[in-house]
């Protein structure tokens, strides 16, 4: 027998070998979601993790990835199949009643409330960005510039909202995010906010009190504070805001809920101008 075909005869005995192993199926229910509805279709967003669930009723029930529900909306009666775009941001509804395929373009906005976090800008500014940065992460600070000149030629229209979302790739982004809560505690959260990301690759507990130190603080207030259990309770609840409006990585930004996803400078411009230009009417 030559050589192929001993290989030959060993692939096709591995084939029946493997035709005859049984393989058994494991299940756990890993969540319920009670809708009070017959669910007749249901699909997921890629990039945040929602699930859009069709209901019988002819509407939409909106969950967000961790299960809580979020929007319930009316699509129309007909409606018997439903899928999502990647970005969840397009419904494609296919209506067996008049035989249309519809595509329904939404805007899911988040309610994110500022509460005890570092604002930059007119506190009646009415365009407010809310941010989800990682004081570790390189993105979050080439993005810095580029808030700056937002924030310059919209001095008196944007306010920015800094909320903590620190991944836990990054070993000392969530000491970062404490330490910066302690210096807005001082009045001094966007002086150490600035050196923080200009620092974003050298940061560990040392640097950071270097860097607290060099912006003006009381070190021994600080050195209380960053101890506060507290302080790290409030970057937990800013990641669960964040994780239920569908914030996967940083910088996340949303401007008046909505989330933006061109953060180019034209980006920032092209959806404050549509915020402005709703706000006037």
């Amino acid at each position: 027998m030559s050589g192929v075909s001993r290989i030959l005869m060993l692939l096709l005995g591995l084939l029946l070998m493997a035709g005859s192993v049984c393989a058994e199926l494991e299940k756990n229910l890993v969540k319920s979601h009670p809708l009070g509805k017959q669910p007749v279709d249901v699909a997921q967003s890629v990039s945040d993790g929602r699930l859009f669930v069709l209901l019988e009723t002819g509407e939409v029930q909106i969950f967000s990835a961790d299960g809580q529900p979020q929007e319930l909306f009316k699509v129309g009666a007909g409606v018997t199949s439903l899928e999502v775009s990647p970005d969840g941001q397009t419904l494609y509804l296919g209506n067996s009643k008049s035989n249309e395929l519809q595509i329904l373009a939404i805007a899911h906005v988040q309610q994110l409330p500022v509460g005890s976090s570092a604002v930059k800008g007119d506190a009646d500014a009415p365009v407010t960005i809310t941010l989800f940065d990682d004081f570790q992460c390189p993105y979050c600070a080439k993005l810095v510039p580029t808030l700056d000149q937002v924030m310059a030629a919209y001095p008196k229209q944007v306010k920015v909202v800094f909320k903590h979302f620190p991944l836990s790739m990054h070993k000392f982004a969530k000491q970062a995010a404490v330490a910066s809560i302690a210096a807005r505690n001082q009045g001094k959260f966007w002086p150490l906010h600035d050196q923080l990301f200009a620092n974003y690759n050298k940061l560990n507990n040392a640097k950071i009190r270097e860097l607290a130190e060099s912006v003006g603080l009381d070190m021994a207030r600080f050195d209380q504070d960053v101890a506060n259990p507290a302080l790290l309770q409030e970057v937990n609840n800013d990641i669960q805001l964040g994780a239920n409006a569908g914030v996967r990585g940083t910088p996340a930004a949303y401007i008046n809920g909505l989330q933006l996803k061109d953060r180019s400078l034209k980006g920032f411009k092209m959806m404050i101008d549509a915020e402005l230009k709703k706000a006037a009417k």
